[in-house]
């Protein structure tokens, strides 16, 4: 009797447990030692059997970034639902932010810190259209910081466009730090209250937003 087609269901869990396989290898040995034949023989298939699902280790690099950015995604959304005023939204992002990179640390560093391809790197070769899905994942994130900052700080134009996107990017480089230096322990050699010093520094990007809309404001600041 011929085996029945695999479900919907079975297909989705059977591509995720070879992305859960591949980014564990690429954490481990990382993405230059990537190969289908580690990750079938870490799950007990054939290659061909990861052929089934993906193409090569290039999308499979992608699709891992692509599921870590919509993870990140669907937190600072979920986080900043009900939250209309820039403060208490900027706020809650945050922490999601920082509470993302602390839950998903191997995700983080796939996303963030490992050298491992980015859509620039596949311009122009045949999975740039995935790529450029991936791009777009994490270009919504950013997205998520660069609109009530946007609509916070008065004007309009390229040169504010550019400004905020300066903003944003400046606070997304203090972020960074703090949960590569978390995750890495590195906090925890030096300091008492680790996470104490992390939220208390997540806040202080808060004040910096207020106080760059007061400089504005008062005419200190001209972009």
């Amino acid at each position: 009797m011929p085996k029945a087609p695999m479900t919907a269901e079975e297909i989705e869990h059977s591509r995720e447990k070879i992305l859960d396989a591949a980014l564990d290898i690429i954490i481990e040995e990382g993405f230059n030692n990537l190969s289908v034949r580690k990750i079938a023989s870490r799950l007990g298939v054939t290659a061909t059997t990861i052929y089934n699902y993906y193409t090569n280790k290039d999308e499979l690099n992608l699709k891992i970034r692509m599921r870590g950015f919509e993870k990140l995604y669907n937190l600072l959304t979920k986080r900043s639902a009900g939250h209309d005023d820039m403060e208490g939204r900027f706020k809650v992002m945050i922490r999601a932010y920082v509470e993302f990179g602390k839950t998903f640390p191997s995700y983080y560093d796939i996303m963030f810190n490992l050298h491992t391809p980015k859509y620039l790197d596949y311009v122009g070769t045949d999975i740039e259209p995935v790529a450029q899905e991936e791009k777009e994942n994490a270009m919504k994130c950013l997205a998520l910081f660069i609109e009530p900052i946007g609509s916070y700080i008065p004007g309009k134009g390229e040169s504010k466009d550019r400004f905020v996107l300066y903003q944003v990017v400046r606070f997304w480089s203090d972020l960074h730090g703090l949960v590569t230096l978390y995750n890495s322990r590195l906090f925890h050699e030096v300091l008492d209250d680790v996470d104490g010093f992390v939220e208390k520094r997540a806040m202080d990007l808060i004040g910096q937003v207020v106080d760059l809309k007061q400089r504005i404001d008062r005419g200190d600041v001209v972009f």
